[in-house]
């Protein structure tokens, strides 16, 4: 079933080479039965649709190499804004992370952030940039998810930041995740658009970009559940 289907698939990509390959052999048959004329034009009409076929075969491979190279070029060209910006969310929920632990353990010492320490940077280009309608569709999915998880946490950051009322550590426990949320989702563009390789870290102890968003994020899991400890205790003191 599976060869059926191919050769269907073949033929309905190639009509010309399939139509070509018919008048060619039905030339063969009339020219064994001594009909010269006949099969003169029948090769003639095969060769004329094989040509059309080449033809058709060099546009449609050019068309998908022109293709590729465009999204290959919208990829770079959008790739040094959206390294910033990730960069900055990991700053983000790694500044969140004291910020939480700090409240969560009621120091009397805490981290002096302000406010406009965890706002992302928004991006310029995207999406009104002609490259951005270059990129394949999947590329373009993992862009926009990424960018529309940074609303959220500019929102957030901007509408709850000092409210009255509002304890710090739920404040920053929410930074944390929304900042970790939008890390899950510059994962998939970190690899899509092969940011590593164009911005290798500076130093290689650094680590990759990948490498640090996740001992971030296992940072963030383990002030969570030390959190959470203490919240035990404290009830089970009580």
């Amino acid at each position: 079933m599976a060869n059926t289907a191919s050769v269907i698939v073949f033929v309905r990509k190639n009509p010309h080479m399939v139509l070509s390959v018919s008048l060619f052999t039905a030339g063969l048959v009339f020219l064994q039965t001594n009909v010269p004329t006949i099969a003169g034009a029948l090769f003639g009409a095969g060769a004329s649709l094989l040509g059309g076929w080449v033809t058709e075969l060099n546009t449609r491979r050019s068309r998908s190499e022109d293709k590729a190279r465009r999204e290959a070029d919208a990829r770079r060209y959008l790739a040094p804004e959206l390294n910033r910006t990730i960069e900055r969310v990991l700053y983000i929920h790694q500044r969140a992370i004291p910020n939480f632990t700090s409240a969560s353990a009621e120091h009397e010492i805490k981290p002096n952030d302000l406010q406009d320490d965890f706002i992302p940077y928004m991006p310029v280009l995207y999406p009104n940039v002609p490259q951005f309608r270059d990129l394949s569709g999947d590329d373009a999915t993992a862009l926009i998810a990424f960018y529309d998880s940074l609303h959220a946490l500019d929102k957030f950051v901007k509408d709850w930041w000092g409210r009255e009322g509002q304890l710090p550590v739920n404040i920053f426990n929410r930074i944390m995740t929304l900042a970790n949320d939008s890390l899950a989702l510059a994962v998939v563009c970190i690899e899509r658009f092969e940011l590593e390789k164009l911005f290798p870290p500076q130093y290689e102890s650094w680590g990759t970009l990948s490498s640090r968003i996740e001992r971030s994020k296992k940072s963030a899991a383990q002030s969570l559940e030390s959190h959470i400890a203490r919240f035990e205790a404290k009830n089970r003191r009580a």
